[in-house]
């Protein structure tokens, strides 16, 4: 396992591809999940997206892309032929620049609670879109990763890459958007990890409100996952798995005390939700404790000021683990593994 950045991270010091890899070199990390591919080139021209690709690669660094847009063509914008073509020639241009494991999501989260149209739909023409995309994938050999974002739960992406094929379809697991859904971060883990090709990989701790649940990002290391428990699940199925810390502020809340907020979330059994209450209840225990810093004073710190010495300390923590785990990396090929590689032998 590598520990690397998703360049979100970076966004507040306003670097360009170039200087992000740079920066993620001197901090000693590995490499660069970088976002969509017309972040590293408006214009998609494939000499400035392989230009990124060569100094990664000089730098001995891993990287990886995302698509530009979603792949939930129910809120994308775009006639479905025209939306099928351009994701379809982003797919060409990131093989032709050696990345075949592609980062996308289905939406920003809110979908799953304010469209109109019901989320069940919106999985299911998801499903039907990548579907499509199955030739153009398995020409250039490439397999497109859909996040655990604000909107979508693991029980579902794990429906969704079955149906569609796992040789085209596969999941980007966020350690910590899990907890949004009332999922356990190690039971997420666990039920992700047979196709779990790409990381969002970050901590946090969740405490109570009068609705809910509010939960704030933290660097690994810092909040209530256990790492010993996540690494070792991901990387039986997955040893070279790209770790690629996500770190970013803002308090999420989410009102899982509600009734349709449970009716949303079917797959919810009692078990893990009891699961999940017992973390945010140490979570509570801690703050109360004054173990975990306050989460509100920890906000009011401007993110520009402090995301370096949070990157550096995951990092840290990351390495670390990984040691005392014995999952270093191994020799590894970047393109995405075959259906049969899947399963631990």
């Amino acid at each position: 396992m590598r520990v690397g950045v998703d360049t979100f991270t970076l966004h507040p010091l306003k670097l360009n591809p170039f200087g992000q890899l740079d920066l993620i070199q001197s901090m000693g990390l590995e490499g660069a999940q970088f976002g969509g591919l017309r972040s590293l080139s408006p214009t998609l021209d494939a000499g400035e997206l392989r230009a990124v690709r060569e100094r990664a690669d000089s730098l001995g660094l891993y990287s990886q892309v995302s698509l530009s847009c979603t792949c939930n063509p129910l809120i994308v914008g775009l006639d479905p032929e025209a939306h099928r073509k351009a994701v379809g020639a982003e797919i060409a241009l990131a093989a032709a620049c050696g990345w075949h494991e592609l980062h996308s999501s289905l939406g920003g989260g809110d979908e799953r609670y304010l469209h109109a149209v019901p989320w069940t739909e919106h999985l299911a023409a998801s499903t039907r879109f990548i579907r499509a995309l199955g030739p153009v994938l398995r020409q250039h050999g490439s397999r497109i990763n859909l996040e655990t974002h604000g909107d979508t739960t693991t029980a579902e992406l794990v429906r969704l890459v079955e149906d569609a094929g796992p040789d085209i379809a596969g999941i980007c697991l966020d350690t910590a958007n899990v907890l949004c859904h009332g999922e356990d971060p190690v039971l997420a883990a666990r039920r992700a990890a047979p196709y779990t090709h790409l990381t969002h990989v970050k901590d946090a701790v969740a405490f109570f409100t009068d609705r809910g649940i509010r939960r704030q990002t933290l660097p690994p290391g810092r909040g209530a996952i256990d790492w010993r428990a996540v690494l070792p699940a991901l990387a039986e199925y997955a040893p070279n798995l790209p770790l690629s810390i996500e770190d970013h502020k803002w308090l999420f809340q989410f009102p899982c005390f509600e009734k349709r907020w449970l009716a949303l979330h079917p797959d919810l059994t009692l078990a893990e939700f009891a699961a999940f209450m017992r973390l945010v209840g140490q979570c509570q225990r801690r703050l109360a404790a004054g173990e975990l810093g306050d989460p509100d004073a920890c906000e009011r710190i401007p993110f520009a000021d402090d995301v370096k010495e949070r990157l550096a300390a995951g990092g840290a923590y990351l390495k670390e683990m990984i040691a005392a785990l014995g999952l270093q990396d191994r020799p590894h090929d970047d393109r995405p593994r075959s259906l049969s590689m899947t399963s631990p032998a």
